[in-house]
């Protein structure tokens, strides 16, 4: 048996239309790779002694990336995105160490701010946001390490918050709170 490391040697395993492309060294897979499908990218990513490590691309078929997020040691770590076929931002997130931690967003196609949450190890902590399609605040709930610090607040597309049946508060009087809530700043 040599002392000598083993030179990394290419792999290509082939099932029906999908296609791996690899390095391995000493038996594991090491450095980059690319599925295909029907010749078309699938996915491309590194390896690090068998481990998931670095960069991670996945592709819509279209060819435009759908996801890219990075990999230590075999886990999500670092920034994540997700994006729609057509190429625009879906989802933005954070992980560190297979947990999401810290702000992840979502938007609609049109680029509308649809959750904003924190996160801190993998458990709700901070201000956690919904928006309707419009853009108005849907709702508002403050967490901390996964639970309800106080009772979420609700409201409507138009801004009115909701009863406990998920109904609008009356218009008359939505605007009499406001009228009596002190003036901002």
């Amino acid at each position: 048996m040599s002392d000598q490391p083993q030179v990394p040697s290419s792999v290509v395993v082939q099932r029906d239309q999908d296609r791996l492309d690899a390095r391995l060294a000493e038996g594991q897979l090491h450095g980059p790779a690319q599925i295909t499908h029907a010749g078309r990218p699938q996915a491309a990513l590194s390896y690090h002694h068998g481990q998931l490590h670095g960069p991670l691309v996945l592709f819509h078929p279209n060819g435009k990336a759908a996801a890219r997020l990075n990999f230590t040691a075999g886990q999500l770590h670092g920034p994540a995105r997700f994006f729609f076929a057509d190429g625009r931002l879906q989802r933005e997130a954070h992980y560190r160490t297979g947990l999401l931690h810290g702000e992840v967003k979502t938007y609609l196609a049109d680029g509308t701010l649809v959750e904003q949450e924190f996160y801190r190890q993998g458990l709700l902590h901070g201000l956690v946001q919904r928006f309707h399609p419009g853009g108005a605040l849907a709702y508002r709930g403050s967490y901390h390490l996964g639970q309800l610090v106080d009772t979420a607040e609700t409201f409507a597309a138009d801004g009115r918050p909701l009863d406990a049946r998920g109904r609008p508060l009356a218009r008359p009087l939505w605007w009499w709170r406001r009228w009596q809530e002190p003036p901002p700043g």
